[in-house]
């Protein structure tokens, strides 16, 4: 399977770059400026805020699938420049939608759980999505671009954390670092997702490339926790003092965007699709991140 990667130098997309190439399909990575390599593959820097280069990128290549992972995926990065930041998440979205429609193509887009506004909990894919956050609005509003390709499917993912192929250290290994150097750590017990390892999670976006199904699937973990018993369990599974692990409330602190209290997602139908799915619990997972060191 001839497959176009983009975001391919970020967190998720070079996790997932290893899967494909491991699975066997044939993957033209793109980057949006880093260049370079990724084990075998070289990335190729493509600004899909470019009309023109998109379409050449994807009249040469013909893929049979894209898999779109390119983002800003900063919610603060958003804020500062919601012009770029929906040029980027929403534009060039719509743009890579446009040409799969045209051509028949697959689609997969990683969209996310932040497309709600965080007041229930276990969101599924029929729930309204109201997101308070300008990055989560970028995201929500590419996903109709998305879901109009006949062959496209909107995978929205939950927070996720693992090991980095990126070549940059991931969230995970520097509060892990931080943790193991003996600096206590904050996070926060009053904000709620499902996360999921990296390596799952592009486990399952190769299977729906792979695969027909359509339309709005969430992609997370089985486990609805805070942030700070995240990282609590994680500290206990790896022998390292939880007690390093320190809370506080988002409640209690300001920011200049609110923060949804609670994104937990259900993946009832993504199971439906995939009877056969196996989910880490946090502490399988960090047990297999460390068998990999």
């Amino acid at each position: 399977m001839r497959v176009v990667l983009t975001g391919a130098s970020g967190q998720l997309g070079s996790t997932l770059l290893f899967h494909l190439v491991g699975a066997g399909h044939e993957v033209w990575a793109w980057s949006g400026s880093e260049q370079g390599t990724r084990g075998p593959i070289t990335l190729r820097a493509v600004d899909l805020t470019e009309d023109q280069a998109v379409a050449r990128g994807l009249s040469e290549v013909d893929p049979e699938v894209v898999i779109h992972a390119a983002a800003i995926s900063s919610a603060e990065a958003v804020r500062r420049d919601p012009v770029r930041g929906r040029a980027v998440n929403t534009e060039a979205t719509a743009r890579l939608a446009a040409w799969c429609a045209e051509h028949g193509r697959r689609l997969v887009y990683t969209s996310t759980d932040l497309v709600f506004d965080g007041s229930k909990a276990w969101y599924r894919e029929d729930d309204q999505a109201e997101p308070i956050l300008a990055y989560g609005r970028t995201k929500h509003d590419a996903e109709p671009a998305v879901l109009a390709v006949p062959r496209g499917v909107v995978a929205r993912m939950s927070l996720m954390y693992g090991a980095s192929r990126s070549g940059r250290e991931s969230y995970y290994e520097r509060t892990i670092a931080g943790l193991r150097g003996g600096t206590p750590q904050t996070f926060f017990e009053d904000e709620y997702r499902t996360p999921l390892d990296l390596e799952s999670a592009a486990r399952i976006l190769v299977r729906l490339a792979e695969s027909e199904v359509r339309g709005l699937l969430h992609v997370a973990g089985p486990e609805r926790v805070s942030r700070f018993e995240l990282v609590r369990r994680q500290a206990i599974a790896l022998g390292l003092d939880p007690a390093l692990v320190l809370a506080n409330r988002q409640a209690d602190l300001t920011f200049a965007e609110p923060r949804p209290v609670d994104v937990s997602l259900d993946t009832s139908k993504l199971r439906s699709h995939f009877p056969d799915l196996s989910l880490p619990t946090i502490e399988e997972a960090v047990v297999s991140l460390r068998g990999e060191d």
